[in-house]
């Protein structure tokens, strides 16, 4: 699942491999963007979107425990002749595996621009486990 990080550096709280969350999570995640940041394995692999604010009131709250988070990280250009407009460069992302969302790899490459986590999430169920 993808983890915007705006929607956590405005309000939310960290969370870690082994916590248990409850989150809002929207399925109709943005594949096309997902595929072009993040590249088609990754993508791939995202089925939800978590939303954090007061509009994923309408989406399903579900709980689940964290079992592996991944800090997304990408270049920024102008993709048109102004060069106020920085947008993410296909391709150039690069995942780096932490055990806290607030935790910072030292080992990144520098200049990219962090943009949110790849997390996968062992959903609770009374029943039956499911991964997100």
């Amino acid at each position: 699942m993808w983890v915007d990080s705006w929607q956590m550096e405005c309000c939310g709280d960290p969370f870690a491999v082994g916590d248990e969350v409850t989150w809002f999570l929207d399925d109709r995640t943005d594949l096309a963007w997902c595929e072009a940041v993040l590249g088609p394995e990754v993508a791939g692999r995202i089925t939800h979107a978590e939303e954090h604010h007061e509009d994923g009131g309408e989406l399903p709250e579900r709980t689940g425990r964290v079992v592996s988070i991944s800090r997304a990280l990408c270049d920024y250009a102008p993709t048109t002749g102004d060069r106020r407009f920085l947008h993410p460069v296909p391709g150039s992302s690069v995942l780096v595996a932490v055990d806290r969302s607030d935790e910072e790899d030292g080992a990144a490459p520098r200049g990219l621009t962090f943009i949110g986590w790849v997390v996968d999430l062992e959903l609770l169920e009374v029943d039956h486990p499911a991964q997100v």
